[in-house]
Protein backbone atom coordinates (compact mmCIF):
# COMPACT_ATOMS: atom_id res chain seq x y z
CA UNK A 1 0.00 0.00 0.00
CA UNK A 2 0.99 3.64 -0.87
CA UNK A 3 1.01 7.09 1.11
CA UNK A 4 0.99 9.87 -0.61
CA UNK A 5 1.29 13.18 1.83
CA UNK A 6 0.91 16.51 0.57
CA UNK A 7 2.24 19.09 2.35
CA UNK A 8 1.56 22.81 1.74
CA UNK A 9 4.50 25.37 2.75
CA UNK A 10 4.03 26.97 6.00
CA UNK A 11 3.24 30.89 6.09
CA UNK A 12 5.18 33.20 4.26
CA UNK A 13 6.65 36.65 5.43
CA UNK A 14 5.27 39.24 3.20
CA UNK A 15 7.63 42.30 5.53
CA UNK A 16 9.80 42.89 2.70
CA UNK A 17 7.75 43.67 -0.21
CA UNK A 18 11.21 43.95 -1.95
CA UNK A 19 11.35 40.24 -2.47
CA UNK A 20 9.71 38.19 -5.42
CA UNK A 21 7.62 35.23 -4.51
CA UNK A 22 10.14 32.72 -5.03
CA UNK A 23 12.22 34.49 -1.99
CA UNK A 24 9.92 34.55 0.47
CA UNK A 25 10.72 33.27 3.66
CA UNK A 26 8.94 31.64 6.67
CA UNK A 27 6.65 33.94 9.13
CA UNK A 28 6.97 33.53 12.77
CA UNK A 29 3.50 32.07 12.82
CA UNK A 30 5.07 29.78 9.59
CA UNK A 31 8.00 28.45 11.66
CA UNK A 32 5.63 28.07 14.38
CA UNK A 33 3.32 25.45 12.71
CA UNK A 34 6.58 23.66 10.98
CA UNK A 35 7.76 22.82 14.25
CA UNK A 36 3.94 21.98 15.62
CA UNK A 37 3.58 19.46 12.32
CA UNK A 38 7.61 18.33 12.86
CA UNK A 39 6.58 16.90 15.92
CA UNK A 40 2.79 15.34 14.90
CA UNK A 41 4.83 13.48 12.47
CA UNK A 42 7.32 12.05 15.04
CA UNK A 43 4.33 11.71 17.43
CA UNK A 44 2.78 9.50 15.23
CA UNK A 45 5.53 7.69 13.47
CA UNK A 46 4.97 9.18 10.29
CA UNK A 47 8.12 8.60 7.41
CA UNK A 48 8.94 9.13 4.18
CA UNK A 49 10.96 6.95 1.64
CA UNK A 50 11.03 10.08 -0.73
CA UNK A 51 10.61 13.72 -0.35
CA UNK A 52 10.06 16.17 -3.19
CA UNK A 53 9.83 19.91 -2.79
CA UNK A 54 9.53 23.14 -4.74
CA UNK A 55 12.84 25.07 -4.75
CA UNK A 56 11.18 28.29 -3.04
CA UNK A 57 12.50 29.98 -0.34
CA UNK A 58 9.32 28.92 2.13
CA UNK A 59 9.35 25.67 0.94
CA UNK A 60 13.12 24.63 1.64
CA UNK A 61 12.23 26.22 5.23
CA UNK A 62 9.44 24.24 5.68
CA UNK A 63 11.04 20.86 4.34
CA UNK A 64 14.13 22.36 7.19
CA UNK A 65 12.07 22.67 10.27
CA UNK A 66 9.38 18.83 9.47
CA UNK A 67 12.53 16.67 8.25
CA UNK A 68 15.25 18.39 11.46
CA UNK A 69 14.72 16.12 13.76
CA UNK A 70 14.66 12.80 11.28
CA UNK A 71 17.92 10.49 11.75
CA UNK A 72 18.36 9.81 9.21
CA UNK A 73 16.54 12.20 6.85
CA UNK A 74 14.94 10.94 3.98
CA UNK A 75 15.87 11.03 0.56
CA UNK A 76 15.07 15.25 -0.47
CA UNK A 77 15.09 16.30 -4.29
CA UNK A 78 13.89 19.59 -5.06
CA UNK A 79 11.65 19.99 -8.26
CA UNK A 80 11.35 22.93 -9.73
CA UNK A 81 8.66 21.59 -11.61
CA UNK A 82 6.94 22.00 -8.36
CA UNK A 83 6.74 25.63 -7.96
CA UNK A 84 3.31 26.61 -8.21
CA UNK A 85 2.99 23.03 -10.31
CA UNK A 86 -0.76 22.10 -12.25
CA UNK A 87 -2.17 19.19 -10.46
CA UNK A 88 -1.99 17.61 -13.70
CA UNK A 89 1.93 18.22 -13.34
CA UNK A 90 2.24 16.96 -10.52
CA UNK A 91 0.04 13.73 -11.08
CA UNK A 92 2.39 13.10 -13.63
CA UNK A 93 5.38 13.42 -11.37
CA UNK A 94 3.59 11.21 -9.24
CA UNK A 95 3.10 8.40 -11.18
CA UNK A 96 6.90 8.57 -12.63
CA UNK A 97 7.91 7.27 -9.91
CA UNK A 98 9.04 3.88 -8.67
CA UNK A 99 6.99 1.57 -6.90
CA UNK A 100 9.86 0.62 -4.06
CA UNK A 101 8.62 4.27 -2.78
CA UNK A 102 6.26 3.66 -0.71
CA UNK A 103 5.67 7.18 1.49
CA UNK A 104 5.88 9.83 -0.76
CA UNK A 105 6.32 13.72 0.14
CA UNK A 106 5.71 16.79 -1.40
CA UNK A 107 5.83 19.90 -0.68
CA UNK A 108 4.69 22.83 -2.70
CA UNK A 109 2.15 25.31 -3.42
CA UNK A 110 -1.91 26.12 -3.73
CA UNK A 111 -4.00 25.91 -5.66
CA UNK A 112 -1.58 23.02 -7.03
CA UNK A 113 -1.85 20.64 -3.78
CA UNK A 114 -5.45 21.63 -2.85
CA UNK A 115 -6.91 20.36 -6.50
CA UNK A 116 -5.00 17.96 -6.89
CA UNK A 117 -6.19 16.07 -3.34
CA UNK A 118 -9.93 16.82 -4.63
CA UNK A 119 -8.92 15.52 -7.95
CA UNK A 120 -7.45 12.33 -7.15
CA UNK A 121 -10.14 11.82 -3.66
CA UNK A 122 -13.02 13.59 -5.15
CA UNK A 123 -13.67 14.86 -1.77
CA UNK A 124 -14.32 18.63 -1.43
CA UNK A 125 -12.03 20.31 0.83
CA UNK A 126 -13.41 24.13 1.84
CA UNK A 127 -9.19 25.05 2.90
CA UNK A 128 -5.82 23.77 2.34
CA UNK A 129 -4.35 26.22 4.64
CA UNK A 130 -0.36 26.70 5.05
CA UNK A 131 1.23 24.02 6.82
CA UNK A 132 -1.75 21.25 5.80
CA UNK A 133 -0.82 18.01 5.70
CA UNK A 134 -2.67 15.51 3.22
CA UNK A 135 -2.35 11.98 3.38
CA UNK A 136 -4.27 10.18 0.85
CA UNK A 137 -4.37 6.32 0.54
CA UNK A 138 -6.01 3.38 -0.99
CA UNK A 139 -3.52 2.21 -3.98
CA UNK A 140 -0.44 0.20 -4.88
CA UNK A 141 1.18 1.65 -7.39
CA UNK A 142 1.66 5.26 -8.66
CA UNK A 143 0.69 4.86 -11.90
CA UNK A 144 -2.60 4.70 -10.41
CA UNK A 145 -3.27 7.61 -8.90
CA UNK A 146 -6.14 8.58 -11.11
CA UNK A 147 -7.67 5.79 -10.73
CA UNK A 148 -11.06 7.28 -8.99
CA UNK A 149 -9.95 5.05 -5.77
CA UNK A 150 -7.75 6.84 -3.56
CA UNK A 151 -9.12 7.91 0.19
CA UNK A 152 -8.16 11.08 2.00
CA UNK A 153 -7.14 9.25 4.91
CA UNK A 154 -6.47 12.63 6.70
CA UNK A 155 -6.29 16.15 6.59
CA UNK A 156 -4.17 17.38 9.41
CA UNK A 157 -4.25 21.79 9.38
CA UNK A 158 -2.00 24.20 12.19
CA UNK A 159 -5.69 24.91 14.14
CA UNK A 160 -5.75 20.82 14.25
CA UNK A 161 -2.10 20.58 15.71
CA UNK A 162 -3.09 22.89 18.24
CA UNK A 163 -5.07 20.30 20.05
CA UNK A 164 -2.91 17.23 19.58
Amino acid sequence: MKNLFLLRHAKSSWDNAALGDFDRPLSKRGISNAIQLSEYIQKHSISFDLVLSSPSERTQSTLDLVLNPFDPIPTTSLKESIYHASPSNLSQLIKELDDEINNLLIIGHNPGLHILTETLTNESIVKFPTCALAKITNFNHWKDIDAGILNLESLITPKELKHD
